[in-house]
């Protein structure tokens, strides 16, 4: 009726934690590095400003 899950032999081999946390480091800096290039990338690219001029009349009326 109930099934048993087999579980893991505990001759088999598990990844080290530091393994575990090396990754989680590494893709930390990745990301932490395309975040930077991206930034560089959005400022190099972007248009030069440009002055913007509405003219209002009546703005100031007296």
């Amino acid at each position: 009726m109930f099934r048993r899950r087999r579980r893991r032999s505990s001759f088999a081999r598990r990844a080290p934690p530091q393994a575990r946390l090396a990754m989680i480091g590494v893709g930390a800096v990745v990301f932490i590095a395309l975040f930077i290039f991206f930034i560089r990338q959005a400022d190099e690219l972007a248009p030069e400003p440009q002055e913007i001029r509405v003219e209002l009349p009546d703005a100031f009326k007296e």
